[in-house]
């Protein structure tokens, strides 16, 4: 199984970015109103280092997964630029012809239709 393959787990690399993003967090906002709060202070603490560092962390961990598969690697890359291009694209089109009463729904299936296809190319491709 190529590492493009593997499903996502904890690291030690990720679980430094993670803590370190949650000391400048803590650091930024333990004189906020945010503060007298504790309970939503403490989940603000920890989700929100989570969510960015998986924003900012994550293109990083999928480059280095990209660079280890090899060829299945790239051809994984190549499959997500391609289904990305087709929703800025869709979305454009969607934005400057005014369907916004609508736009959320064919967002959502033109997402759906997206990963589909990305599951079927992924599928069908040899595990070289």
């Amino acid at each position: 199984m190529q590492p493009i393959d593997r499903p996502f787990r904890f690291t030690w690399d990720f679980c430094i970015v993670w803590s370190f993003l949650a000391v400048v967090t803590l650091l930024v906002t333990h004189r906020s109103e945010l503060a007298e709060i504790r309970l939503s202070y403490f989940a603000i603490l920890i989700l929100l280092p989570f969510f960015a560092t998986f924003v900012l962390y994550g293109p990083v961990l999928l480059a280095r997964q990209i660079i280890r598969s090899g060829s299945r690697g790239w051809f994984a890359a190549r499959v997500l630029v391609s289904i990305l291009l087709a929703a800025v694209l869709f979305a454009a089109i969607m934005f400057f012809t005014g369907h916004g009463d609508h736009a959320s729904w064919w967002s959502g299936g033109a997402a759906f239709v997206a990963i589909a296809y990305l599951h079927w190319r992924l599928r069908d491709e040899p595990h070289a």
